[in-house]
């Protein structure tokens, strides 16, 4: 998390203000906002002010439009004018993050401002009304215009990359302000999207996932479903839960594969890799995880919390550009390559790195690191098998041939640590300062009373990681297999290069 932080910070380009490198200004200033400040609130990163000033003073910018849409100011001779409202969601949630951590009034307001023209250019039909967006105005064929992205294509791509993943930026905005725009868009939204995005046996809609579907992609689809089960979540209305449930078992599978590999386009083929599959990107892993994760915690299912530590173990971590990759690679971009996350160029090597697809990971890192364990009033219960560290407890992680995970509390009160459903009974292991305890369990979690903990006391939990191999065939027809230990991927075969996610499996 820290070290995508930090990329992040080396992405601004101090030459131009601190604007993002790149060619899609609105969507990664948007991002990095939501990254960065839930990064300072989940573990303390520090954001330089000069920084945060320029950062803040770009939001402004971008946004000073009769529209008040996260929209390239015209004229600009460094960066093309786009038209396009893929990027809806980040202003929200840009403008959320402002009002949840630094309570900002002009975020509320802005906030407001930008959801109005939303509501005021969407049609009954769901359809866009491009002509009431006042920016449209400004599209004249000039040099300064990207030639796909304007205005006459605003409805050519499927419906969940412009306004079904907002759902979920809209719940929380609304969580955040109060303002009841906010709730009524979620609302008016989520009714439509149960329908286009869910079929009512869970599988995900033909004219979505068909070759010659209209543009799509994966990541949009699983935020949507994330909104759909936040919103249903927040008003109470289980429909919605209880289709995103169901979606998840039936749908969501054929999407994401057992190892993570998870594309970038839904239905139509509009990115290859270099092989001819679609490209994969792992924002979109990162998605399913904390899809997987909004599950175990709002539906009571903590079996998702083993597909939550699988994508994350399996191909997230993997997934990072680390230091040591890059000493095999030393682009002209080579601070912001470190840390961040992005397209790649094989299935399972070719690790690409951009700031939307990195601050998207370190969102989705936020939220699972927040969610390690929690304190109610069953006790500590620990949900998710990471390192963490509070005033209330310290759970440290080692996984060798065996895992050990062990927890020293800091406040006097029952534990319950969840067991993954994978672990082999017989191979649990767990001692309190060095003797052997039995446990009791309810469901997967072993229950250790405080009676016979004390505040300090080293609980170590040991296990088997047990190894096995899986196939997985491409869309292009090449195959991989991968052997496993436990929740980790060890091994892939055929291993390409260059920035191979795993070593290369023996036989």
């Amino acid at each position: 998390m820290k070290l995508g932080g930090e990329g992040l910070l080396s992405w601004l380009d101090p030459k131009r203000d601190y604007f993002p490198y790149g060619r899609w200004i609105t969507h990664d200033v948007g991002r990095w906002w939501d990254a960065m400040l839930r990064l300072e609130s989940a573990i303390g990163f520090s954001i330089p002010a000069h920084i945060e000033g320029a950062s803040l003073r770009n939001l402004h910018w971008l946004t000073d439009n009769p529209d008040s849409i996260l929209f390239v100011p015209p004229g600009l001779d460094w960066h093309l004018m786009r038209f396009e409202l893929h990027s809806l969601r980040e202003g929200i949630l840009a403008f959320n993050a402002l009002v949840e951590f630094r309570n900002s009034q002009w975020a509320r307001e802005k906030g407001h401002q930008y959801l109005m023209t939303i509501d005021r250019c969407l049609k009954e039909d769901f359809t866009w009304d491009v002509d009431k967006f006042e920016y449209t105005r400004h599209f004249t064929g000039s040099e300064y215009e990207h030639p796909i992205h304007v205005p006459a294509n605003a409805n050519m791509g499927q419906k969940l990359p412009t306004h079904g993943r907002c759902i979920e930026a809209l719940v929380w905005f609304y969580k955040a302000t109060g303002d009841d725009l906010a709730i009524e868009l979620a609302e008016r939204l989520a009714r439509f999207h149960l329908q286009y995005a869910i079929n009512p046996d869970g599988t995900i809609p033909d004219e979505l996932t068909a070759e010659d579907s209209p543009q799509g992609d994966r990541q949009s689809y699983l935020y949507t479903l994330c909104g759909l089960l936040l919103f249903g979540t927040m008003t109470g209305q289980s429909e919605y839960v209880e289709a995103v449930v169901n979606a998840y078992k039936i749908g969501v599978p054929s999407i994401v594969n057992q190892s993570g590999w998870v594309a970038h386009d839904l239905g139509r083929l509009n990115f290859p890799d270099k092989i001819g599959n679609p490209m994969a990107n792992t924002e979109s892993t990162g998605a399913a995880a904390r899809l997987a994760l909004w599950i175990a915690e709002y539906t009571g299912k903590p079996d998702c919390y083993d597909d939550v530590e699988r994508l994350v173990r399996a191909r997230l971590f993997p997934g990072q550009t680390t230091e040591v990759d890059l000493l095999f690679e030393k682009p002209s971009n080579y601070p912001r390559k470190k840390g961040g996350w992005g397209e790649n160029d094989f299935p399972h090597a070719g690790k690409g790195c951009n700031p939307s697809g990195t601050a998207e990971i370190i969102h989705t890192f936020c939220a699972l690191y927040q969610r390690i364990y929690r304190h109610d009033k069953t006790g500590l219960v620990i949900n998710l098998h990471f390192d963490y560290d509070d005033e209330n407890i310290h759970i440290n992680s080692v996984r060798n041939e065996r895992a050990t995970l062990t927890i020293k509390p800091r406040i006097h009160d029952n534990i319950l640590i969840r067991i993954p459903g994978w672990v082999p009974q017989e191979t649990i292991k767990f001692e309190v300062q060095g003797k052997p305890v039995t446990p009791t369990f309810v469901g997967p979690y072993a229950f250790l009373a405080k009676t016979h903990i004390s505040i300090g006391a080293d609980i170590s939990l040991n296990y088997a990681l047990p190894s096995k191999r899986t196939t997985e065939a491409m869309p292009a027809g090449d195959t991989y297999e991968f052997s496993w230990r436990g929740d980790e991927i060890t091994g892939v075969m055929p291993n390409d290069k260059p920035l191979p996610f795993y070593p290369s499996m023996t036989s």
